[in-house]
């Protein structure tokens, strides 16, 4: 099964996500998505099937009104027009999961 993680650099929780993975030898493709920004689809793709509550996709720290937003394709274009919002960081195993803390995707994959 292909293992991806949604990795932003700056985000501490982000970084210690990918040293979990890597310390425990998780073959992985990393998807830095603010070097290489996520297309339309792809932000579509992660809200559709997300393991989560659809409001846990936008950080907690960033004022929005999910009343503003009327659909998931207006929830996805708000997301790729400012991927800095996109919660992070964001692991698919045959679903999306967001990763906070960071030890939840080791729990995701079944890894002690």
């Amino acid at each position: 099964m292909k293992i991806i993680l949604f990795h932003n650099h700056n985000c501490s929780k982000s970084r210690t996500c990918l040293e979990l993975l890597k310390q425990k030898d998780v073959e992985f493709e990393l998807r830095n998505y603010i070097k290489n920004p996520l297309e339309l689809n792809e932000i579509k793709e992660i809200i559709s099937n997300l393991a989560e509550n659809i409001e846990e996709i936008i950080r907690k720290n960033k004022e929005f009104d999910y009343g503003r937003v009327k659909s998931k394709l207006e929830l996805s274009e708000l997301i790729y027009e400012n991927q800095k919002l996109l919660q992070r960081p964001i692991l698919f195993y045959k679903k999306y999961w967001i990763c906070r803390p960071p030890e939840k995707a080791l729990e995701i994959l079944g890894i002690d």
